[in-house]
């Protein structure tokens, strides 16, 4: 994309490794090469109404509208401080996480609250500090020592530079990450520069279990 060349790639949904990767295979930084974020309901509007070509999402996704091209699977973790008592366990178990402060993601955004749900089961409500609406939010307040968070493998390798740990948790739900565009897209030289860079970010950074 040196040349000029007026080529658009908006990716959306992109973890800090694919912005690395994609900033390895346009290293001029054009102006047309750029991320925006968002909910995966909105990464498939954003597609859809032609404000990003391509972007990361997890399946099931409608097969009429979208193709997709598969990046990994990933179970729940639990992160934490690296000094929290949850670093001497193997797995964390849902009887666990009662007495804890909670960095939790909205419900309405979530698939993992079973987590919670057992809590509530055996008669103890989860202790929720923070509630936000957006992977990402959390590693600031469990970096600083305010609580423990539940998200999976593949976003809790995004936050290694914050000092947090990880490790399973159980119950767990399974995620299926998909880089995704609109069917029956034409691919341009950048675009599949694109989509080969987000892939190797997926590939060259597995998922710790």
């Amino acid at each position: 994309m040196c040349g000029g060349q007026s080529e658009r790639a908006g990716a959306t949904g992109l973890s800090p490794s694919g912005q690395r990767e994609r900033r390895r295979a346009f290293p001029c930084r054009s102006p047309n090469v750029r991320s925006i974020s968002g909910s995966y309901d909105q990464i498939g509007e954003y597609i859809l109404a032609g404000r990003a070509d391509l972007g990361i999402s997890r399946l099931p996704l409608d097969p009429r509208l979208f193709e997709w091209a598969p990046l990994g699977s990933a179970r729940n973790v639990c992160i934490f401080h690296a000094d929290h008592r949850f670093s001497q366990q193997t797995c964390i178990q849902a009887h666990d996480l009662a007495g804890e402060t909670i960095v939790d993601i909205d419900p309405q955004f979530a698939a993992h609250q079973m987590n919670f749900n057992a809590l509530r089961f055996a008669g103890v409500e989860p202790n929720i500090l923070v509630e936000f609406d957006c992977n990402g939010h959390e590693a600031g307040y469990v970096s600083a020592g305010l609580g423990i968070s539940i998200t999976n493998e593949i976003i809790a390798r995004e936050y290694e530079a914050f000092n947090l740990e990880a490790k399973p948790v159980e119950p767990s739900a399974l995620y299926h990450y998909v880089a995704i565009w609109q069917k029956g897209r034409t691919f341009s030289n950048a675009l599949s520069v694109s989509l080969e860079a987000i892939i190797a970010a997926f590939s060259t950074a597995p998922a710790k279990g």
